[in-house]
Parts: C-alpha cells; sequence; structure tokens
C-alpha cells in the first residue's frame, strides 16, 4: 500500500490528535494543525508529524496561502480530514 500523505486540522486534542498517532502508527505522512500550532502541538512534532499553524476562520487568502505551504511540505496532500470545530452546549432558543 502506498504511503499517504494526510492534512488534519483541529490537533490539539481529542479526536484530531488521537487521529494523527493512529495515521503515523500505520506509517503514513502527516501535516498536523491547530491555531497555534508551535504551541499546542510539539509532542506531536516529537512523534513524526510535520505541524503548521493553521485557523480555518481565517479569510480565504490567509488559508490559501497555507494550503499551498502545506503542499510544498510533502509535494501534495493525499486525505484531508476537517475535524477543527467547536462544540456549544445549550436549547436552540437559548444560544444566540
Amino acid at each position: 500500500m502506498p504511503q499517504l500523505t494526510w492534512l488534519v486540522t483541529g490537533c490539539s486534542s481529542g479526536i484530531g490528535e488521537a487521529f494523527v498517532y493512529e495515521i503515523l502508527a500505520r506509517g503514513d505522512k502527516v501535516i498536523a494543525t491547530a491555531r497555534t500550532a508551535r504551541e499546542r502541538l510539539g509532542h506531536l512534532s516529537d512523534a513524526g508529524a510535520a505541524i503548521l499553524d493553521l485557523d480555518v476562520t481565517s479569510s480565504d487568502t490567509e488559508i490559501e496561502a497555507k494550503v499551498h505551504e502545506s503542499i510544498n511540505m510533502y509535494g501534495g496532500i493525499d486525505v484531508l480530514v476537517n475535524n477543527a470545530g467547536y462544540f456549544e452546549w445549550g436549547l436552540v432558543e437559548e444560544m444566540s
């Protein structure tokens, strides 16, 4: 099976972080992202992941620049996992 290159957003904790470890364990390359990757993803870098600052709420121009930066890391991206997000708890009627 060929080695794949993955780009995973939202890797600072939870599913994104665990997913990066699984990708590395299968021998694939991974670019792990977070809004403050340099501060929050050192442990994933130590495990073998490339890390990249990426805020998915940035402007289209900024995101496009980050996409090009990530493509230049390994020459392409085979799989994109859009895991970034947040959870807001409450009743629909009470939320703004």
